[in-house]
């Protein structure tokens, strides 16, 4: 009998996820048969992954009624294939020591955490969000900039997906809206229009080395655009994710910490996925990282402030 204690004290109780209909009235939903199957196959992961009793927490959330397939295509929208050999290298300082940890949300370097909705625009989150948080940390200014100016103007990508660094790129020529006259839609396919200027101007992207510590030295001084393998985030809801290793990439986003064991990230789902909208991802492992976070450069804008009023 002991040991039939011992064991099951030493067992981690798996989360219970709730029924279907449950879920359906908390996010809104009305769900069909087909959402239901998908539903219970999602729930399934999600109970095979809490039982591998690690440190992240998995459960159920907005995209628990989409197969792996559908999450996929609407909201990983990164599609990096630029040439970087035209884009600065950032070096860092080996020899300067490292904080312990950095967290530029306690900080108050990071802008509030934003939703892309059903679209496949991460890289216009991505891009901006950079852009705000280098602003905010050198002025301490909330100013929220438009993603869907990226949409709209920049050439750059669709809700089909894009390129992060394609749009910071053209933020070099074109000062950034404010997103109180350039309201965000969720959608692409609309005409380029006018609105008030942000009055700051990128004027240019350096890239990083794609290791640990580049990132992490980086990080003393602002948040970093990142890449990584959103895939694996589906079900996330707390802690620490480790994944898998591994050279790929689909989502932008935001790194904005770090301590000794993950890497803290600004993600664009909302604030009510994950930690209040953010993600922790564990250092280090082969292969550019866990989740692939080091398998682009991470880019890191210059800006400076910009006497334009109205962009056209």
């Amino acid at each position: 009998m002991k040991s039939i204690i011992a064991l099951s004290v030493g067992v981690a109780a798996i989360p219970q996820q709730p029924s279907f209909d449950d879920w359906a009235s908390q996010y809104g939903m009305n769900g069909d048969d087909a959402m239901k199957a998908k539903y219970e196959a999602n729930v399934v992961e999600i109970d095979e992954l809490n039982a591998l009793n690690t440190t992240a927490v998995y459960g159920v959330n907005q995209f628990s009624g989409m197969s792996n397939e559908e999450f996929q295509a609407v909201y990983l929208g990164e599609r990096e294939e630029m040439d970087n050999s035209s884009f600065p290298m950032l070096y860092h300082d080996s020899e300067a020591k490292l904080a312990s940890s950095i967290d530029w949300v306690a900080r108050g370097g990071v802008t509030p955490v934003k939703d892309q909705g059903h679209c496949g625009s991460c890289w216009t989150f991505g891009a901006m969000a950079v852009v705000e948080a280098v602003n905010k940390v050198h002025t301490g200014s909330d100013t929220i900039l438009a993603e869907q100016q990226l949409l709209d103007c920049s050439g750059k990508g669709s809700c089909s997906g894009g390129s992060t660094t394609s749009a910071l790129k053209w933020l070099t020529s074109h000062t950034p809206c404010l997103s109180s006259s350039y309201s965000y839609q969720a959608s692409d396919g609309h005409s380029c229009k006018s609105c008030h200027s942000s009055h700051i101007h990128v004027s240019k992207i350096n890239l990083l080395d794609k290791t640990d510590s580049a990132l992490a030295h980086a990080l003393g001084n602002s948040p970093v655009a990142v890449s990584l393998d959103g895939s694996q985030l589906k079900h996330y809801s707390s802690g620490v994710v480790q994944g898998k290793t591994g050279c790929h990439h689909s989502h932008s986003v935001l790194a904005v910490g770090y301590a000794s064991g993950y890497w803290k990230i600004k993600n664009s789902w909302g604030k009510s996925w994950g930690e209040h909208g953010f993600v922790r991802i564990k250092r280090g492992g082969s292969n550019c990282g866990y989740l692939g976070i080091l398998d682009t450069n991470p880019r890191l804008p210059t800006i400076s402030s910009s006497s334009s009023d109205v962009i056209v």
